[in-house]
């Protein structure tokens, strides 16, 4: 086995070109696509017809405080109402004592994160309104306690919201393509088995003192390793050098990728076996690799998906439980436990593809 790998790195070496052009892709794409969904701040035009104007301004910059790509401004409701008419602001907020509304000209992923903003940020003030005026103080007095004492104790904040949606343009950019250019590094790098086998180099290899184990094992091995080696050195470029934040989820997103690695490669076995020549899978290989980007919520969350269908088809993509837990890593903050499920279903891809496609390459030396 350690002569194939030897080999593969060999060729490697002198023939680096295609992984660094799939490391080059994801570093572009991710970069755009991730900066364009970010873009500028969002602005918020914010009216009152019940709080008086320090109310309304006390309440702006408890709305600004905790957000950072979203801005709060006070604006007369005249002005909120026909920036809403002539649709050149997406939403508009009106705050009262004991309520709010958001009014929207189109649904956004935003709208939901500053909907949630709003309804948490709004329910803290009405929260200290209230204490304040129980304990008769301020509520500026009462805030600055609160704060003080927040060093003392460690609080983790969870939802109620277990399917709450909660999405980051950048991680969605980064793990979406990094995942999608690694099917191309792995299953190229398989189907050289095809390659020997029509060449007539397999019949050759299988005379050596090399078992047909240590064969498949080496080609599959290196296959796994190279592109472990890959969405490692990106996630760290991405993390380290850009600053792309996860949420504190960086070592554990290095461990979740293995079990979807691992069913890529039994993939990779699988397409490599059920073609006949290098041209299929020049056409086969992109084709599947689109496909699972698509519907596994690579380009976009799931989440915004509308179609039974495609959410039911998307159970049985490897790429959909790939993005799963590599959110699950960072901005969902999943336990343990949580993981088993989708690594299961990865694990038993990668059992079930490798299994026939290994048969199949059996069955097609012995015709």
């Amino acid at each position: 086995m350690r002569a194939i790998l030897i080999n593969h790195l060999q060729y490697l070496r002198r023939q680096p070109f295609a992984v660094i052009g799939m490391i080059v892709l994801t570093f572009v794409f991710a970069l755009a696509l991730g900066q364009v969904n970010q873009g500028a701040p969002v602005e918020v035009p914010v009216y009152s017809t019940s709080l008086s104007e320090t109310e309304q301004t006390e309440l702006i910059k408890a709305l600004n405080e905790k957000t950072k790509n979203t801005i709060f401004v006070a604006e007369e409701e005249t002005v909120v109402k026909e920036m809403l008419q002539k649709a050149t602001t997406d939403m508009g907020l009106q705050v009262e004592r004991d309520s709010y509304k958001l009014y929207l000209t189109a649904t956004t992923p935003n709208s939901t994160l500053i909907e949630a903003h709003v309804a948490n940020v709004l329910q803290t003030e009405s929260t200290l309104n209230a204490a304040a005026q129980r304990l008769e103080t301020t509520t500026d007095e009462l805030r600055g306690k609160v704060e003080d004492s927040s060093g003392l104790f460690a609080v983790s904040e969870k939802s109620f919201k277990e399917n709450e949606f909660i999405y980051d343009a950048s991680l969605q950019a980064l793990f979406g393509f990094s995942l999608f250019f690694v099917i191309f590094t792995v299953t190229y790098t398989v189907s050289t088995i095809l390659e020997q086998k029509r060449n007539g180099m397999w019949n050759r290899i299988i005379l050596s003192p090399l078992t047909k184990v240590q064969l498949y094992m080496g080609h599959v091995s290196f296959s796994f390793l190279l592109g472990y080696a890959q969405l490692v050195l990106i996630y760290s470029f991405f993390h380290f050098v850009l600053g792309v934040e996860l949420y504190g989820g960086y070592p554990l997103v290095l461990i979740v990728v293995i079990p979807f690695l691992f069913a890529i490669v039994s993939l990779g076995v699988l397409i490599s076996a059920l073609a006949t020549n290098p041209r299929q899978l020049d056409a086969v290989i992109p084709l599947i690799s689109v496909s699972m980007a698509m519907i596994g919520g690579a380009y976009w969350p799931l989440e915004i998906v509308q179609s039974e269908a495609l959410l039911t088809l998307s159970k049985l993509i490897p790429m959909t439980y790939g993005m799963e837990m590599l959110k699950g890593a960072t901005l969902l903050e999943w336990s343990w436990s949580q993981f088993l499920l989708p690594a299961s279903v990865l694990f038993f891809m990668g059992v079930l593809f490798m299994g026939i496609g290994l048969n199949l390459m059996e069955r097609k030396a012995t015709v």
